[in-house]
């Protein structure tokens, strides 16, 4: 309504001043070349390999072998818990082991003892038999003699298992010995790589407990020479997204210098983020509840050198990456299809009556307008790929050199 008080305004001026309107257009060119679109994303620097050391018992912390930025090499002492407890337990399975040997010790005494019953029960038998065959004792006491001998072998076979289980004792002992040895051994925290401790969680005699979770006491990175940034690439981006591409990123601690990387990997697992929820991995419950309304993206790693270790892990990077790329391209300028002429301007042209095309649902096709003899002339087109300042042409009577209005005017003259 505004615009049409204010072209009805100029015209009835332009009367009462007879004065002449005249169009001012400006135009910008068509022109061929490269289009690249930027893609911008946010991530935090961190360590290309950060190992964080738990304890996998339960103790107090009875010394601390590092501190924050402590250099740590593989196997070295980082940390101790009380080793008492420990200590009382393997002394404990040490006596278990002896029991169980000595009860060993006594199964096969006693098997030793009904062996002997078995050979004996046996040359009984064997004379039993021999006086039957000539009838010197009755048919009872050769039946005795059998059973005797039957008896005596039940027991060797008793005496058997009485030893399986003996010996099964003592290897049951001496597991219970090394797990206890294993368990002391434990409270001696080492680092398992060369390296820089980062994070301190714990302080000297704070009890940790592992009967849950390991609880994390230190996390060492592995080299702060080599960095890395993580962000999360649109799915609308991805495509123009490879391994082995330069990527460049500012922090804010150095807002007046711009670092470089490379891209080391794209991630093929999606992340799911819901527009009213937390961002989950493809396949979860919480992405399950988000495939109504959710955006997409991957997981991109960006490897930095920072040999001077200026950069630190946490620090917030603003990464710009080069995205969807086209070559030759036929470039719109981004001015023109913002334009729209006005309905004053339209009126100065003599073009009141014209219908001005309005914006379509359908973002790849726009509608850009040249100037031609004084008349606005509307051009539909279909478009792509954009930068900052370019749009890539796809369909439409259009080639390099054209003119294209970027604005418009209306000038009175007396």
């Amino acid at each position: 309504m505004a615009v049409l008080a204010g072209g009805v305004f100029a015209a009835w001026t332009a009367r009462a001043f007879h004065r002449t309107p005249t169009v001012h257009a400006t135009t910008a060119a068509v022109t061929q070349g490269t289009i690249v679109r930027p893609i911008i994303a946010t991530g935090s620097l961190q360590a290309v390999t950060t190992v964080q050391v738990g304890a996998q018992v339960s103790g107090t912390i009875a010394s601390l072998g590092a501190d924050f930025n402590s250099i740590v090499h593989a196997g070295q002492v980082i940390a101790t818990l009380d080793p008492a407890l420990f200590d009382a337990a393997l002394g404990e399975a040490d006596a278990r082991v002896g029991e169980a040997q000595a009860a060993l010790q006594q199964a096969q005494a006693a098997q030793n003892e009904r062996v002997a019953a078995e050979n004996d029960a046996r040359m009984k038998l064997v004379r039993a038999e021999e006086l039957s065959k000539r009838e010197l004792i009755p048919q009872s006491d050769l039946d005795a003699a059998r059973t005797a001998m039957d008896e005596a072998s039940a027991d060797v076979k008793s005496g058997d298992a009485d030893i399986a289980q003996a010996s099964a004792g003592v290897a049951q002992a001496n597991a219970a010995v090394t797990q206890a040895r294993v368990n002391r051994d434990h409270t001696i925290i080492t680092s398992p790589i060369d390296g820089i401790v980062v994070a301190r969680n714990v302080d000297v005699g704070q009890t940790v407990a592992s009967s849950v979770q390991a609880p994390i006491l230190f996390a060492i990175a592995a080299d702060l020479r080599r960095m890395q940034v993580e962000v999360d690439i649109d799915e609308a981006d991805i495509g123009g997204v490879a391994a082995g591409e330069d990527a460049s990123f500012a922090v804010e601690s150095y807002p007046d210098e711009m670092f470089h990387g490379r891209v080391a990997a794209v991630r093929l697992q999606p992340i799911v983020q819901s527009t009213a929820g937390a961002a989950a991995p493809s396949g979860t419950a919480a992405s399950s509840a988000a495939s109504g309304a959710s955006v997409v993206s991957y997981a991109t790693m960006i490897e930095v050198a920072n040999p001077d270790e200026k950069l630190r892990p946490g620090m917030t990077a603003t990464v710009t990456l080069d995205g969807a790329r086209v070559d030759a391209a036929v470039r719109i300028p981004n001015a023109a299809l913002s334009f729209r002429p006005s309905m004053d301007v339209m009126a100065a042209a003599g073009q009141a009556d014209a219908r001005i095309a309005g914006g379509s649902t359908d973002p790849t096709k726009r509608t850009v307008w040249r100037f031609i003899d004084g008349r606005f002339v509307p051009i539909e087109i279909e478009v792509t790929v954009s930068d900052r300042a370019w749009t890539n042409l796809v369909r439409g009577p259009l080639g390099p050199g054209d003119q294209l209005v970027t604005a418009a005017s209306v000038a009175f003259a007396r």
